[in-house]
């Protein structure tokens, strides 16, 4: 859902956080919490926030209300008002500069560059003796999701500096740094966004995992999917698409390997079957039968993903 931009652009400038507009996406300093990098998402395309630290999100009216939580509804409403007619913000104007697709390319080149200094300068970490205490906190959570110390050194999981996103994987296309994505803990946080992604991380171009000459590899959709099936059950050549539908470039890549079929485990629900089916216009496609009420790879142990993938393939005429 989009909200109005120009409301929420002028909101943030009456309190003092912004000085004007320029960028469709940027970060600022949470006023709601003690932040000390900034952590608060501004998104002028769909006119809200989202603070990866506290997790506070809405739009410019949920802003006023966390700034005036002593304001009902009805005052909140007012006071919205008044800020966007005052003569502070009344000349404000929203104005986004298109970039130049020359101009992009440059940037997500110098942002894929922040991404791998940024992600390397972590902390290396042994899972097999954590040391800190977020290091155990990361290790307890993951474990109660099935992932022990050694998927985690298997993936090079690293604790984060954020606070929202405690800890981070790098994601690599057959071995190249694409950049980075963490997972968070908070719910609050969860139900805006799972995962985050470094700036400037591109989807399209990326495979996350190891598609070797003339594989069959298994095709999966999320981080943790991948993760599962790399870790749990010790396969190779596996590749996470980020998401449901698999792009051109994504499919130019399997090509250019060789490849002519694969194994989709995409997540059992209408997005997946949806995407398994656009995976049959490129490829010669084995749909393994999940078990009943088991959603995704993340869901299964080690045995019982290659116990689907091993009858598939028995039963396939693939």
């Amino acid at each position: 859902m989009k909200y109005n931009a120009e409301e929420l652009a002028k909101v943030l400038f009456y309190y003092g956080l912004i000085d004007g507009t320029e960028n469709e996406k940027f970060n600022i300093i949470c006023p709601f919490h003690d932040d000390i990098n900034p952590s608060m998402m501004i998104d002028l395309e769909t006119g809200t926030f989202l603070c990866f630290g506290c997790g506070l999100h809405g739009n410019s009216l949920d802003f006023v209300k966390y700034v005036n939580p002593e304001l009902n509804d009805l005052g909140a409403c007012v006071e919205h008002e008044r800020i966007l007619q005052s003569d502070k913000t009344r000349k404000l104007k929203v104005s986004v500069k298109q970039k130049s697709h020359r101009n992009k390319k440059r940037e997500r080149k110098q942002a894929l560059v922040v991404a791998y200094d940024y992600f390397y300068g972590l902390k290396s970490v042994d899972w097999n003796i954590p040391e800190t205490e977020e290091e155990i906190n990361v290790l307890e959570y993951m474990s109660i999701r099935g992932f022990d110390h050694k998927a985690l050194n298997i993936a090079d999981c690293r604790v984060n500096y954020n606070i929202a996103y405690p800890f981070v994987f790098p994601i690599l296309d057959n071995g190249e740094f694409k950049g980075w994505v963490g997972r968070t803990t908070n719910k609050y946080v969860e139900r805006k966004r799972k995962y985050l992604y470094n700036t400037g991380f591109y989807k399209r171009n990326t495979l996350c995992g190891i598609y070797e000459e003339n594989c069959v590899p298994v095709v999966c959709e999320g981080f943790m999917d991948y993760l599962s099936i790399r870790t749990r059950a010790n396969i190779k050549n596996v590749v996470a698409l980020l998401g449901w539908h698999i792009s051109d470039m994504q499919v130019d890549k399997l090509k250019s390997k060789g490849v002519t079929t694969v194994i989709s485990l995409l997540d059992n629900d209408s997005a997946g079957i949806k995407g398994t089916g656009y995976l049959k216009k490129f490829f010669d496609v084995i749909r393994p039968r999940y078990p009943d009420g088991v959603k995704d790879p993340g869901e299964m142990k080690g045995k019982e993903i290659r116990k689907i993938i091993r009858e598939s393939r028995r039963n396939s005429s693939v």
